[in-house]
């Protein structure tokens, strides 16, 4: 007869086995068939605890990270392929998979971060994201977090309408990001995290 501690511990593995499984789903559209969810879970995890985080709260963004995206069921293939730019009615539709992704993930309690990450992780700390254009600390810190993870990796991988840039170029370019008013994108402390910690991400890529 099984412990229960062993019993918990293959109901963990199950519920991470299930989130990875439908963060892969969400991706079989997409052009990046290489592991970005898995990176973007590992980088999140590294600015939580360097956020002082509780070790719980970097392990479940570590895992729940990954279903950032999974909106993206709902967005055509020809759009988040397209290798020009996108009309405004293409752009909405891509602007809703923040909208589809928390209804796909549900209420569970086990997944409550997971919806929170799905539905803030394009809203900015200057109120200039969506889909709600949430403002500062308006913004959960998990959606925070997942942000300038998500925004590095983008920068790192060639996509249809850009090519790869280096750590380099990723890293100046998420250090000096502004709207034309010299608004924040990035919660300070988040970027002042991904700064201190920025050499973690380039090995993960290499990784």
């Amino acid at each position: 007869m099984k412990s229960l501690s062993d019993q918990i511990r293959e109901t963990e593995s199950a519920l991470t086995y299930t989130v990875y499984a439908l963060a892969r789903a969400s991706e079989a559209n997409d052009e990046d068939t290489g592991n970005h969810i898995l990176r973007v879970g590992d980088y999140c995890a590294v600015i939580a605890e360097g956020l002082g985080m509780p070790t719980k709260f970097v392990e479940a963004i570590r895992v729940q990270a990954t279903l950032h995206d999974v909106g993206n069921i709902h967005v055509h293939y020809d759009i988040l392929r397209k290798p020009g730019k996108l009309t405004p009615e293409e752009w909405v539709g891509v602007q809703q998979h923040t909208v589809h992704g928390p209804t796909i993930i549900g209420n569970h309690p086990r997944l409550i971060l997971a919806s929170r990450i799905a539905a803030s992780h394009h809203e900015r700390w200057d109120g200039s994201g969506y889909p709600l254009g949430l403002k500062g600390e308006q913004i959960p810190i998990e959606g925070r977090i997942v942000n300038i993870a998500d925004q590095y990796d983008a920068l790192r991988n060639k996509r249809s309408f850009k090519p790869a840039f280096d750590h380099a170029t990723a890293y100046k370019t998420l250090r000096r990001w502004r709207r034309e008013n010299s608004a924040e994108h990035f919660d300070p402390e988040v970027l002042r995290m991904f700064k201190k910690h920025h050499g973690r991400f380039e090995a993960s890529m290499k990784g």
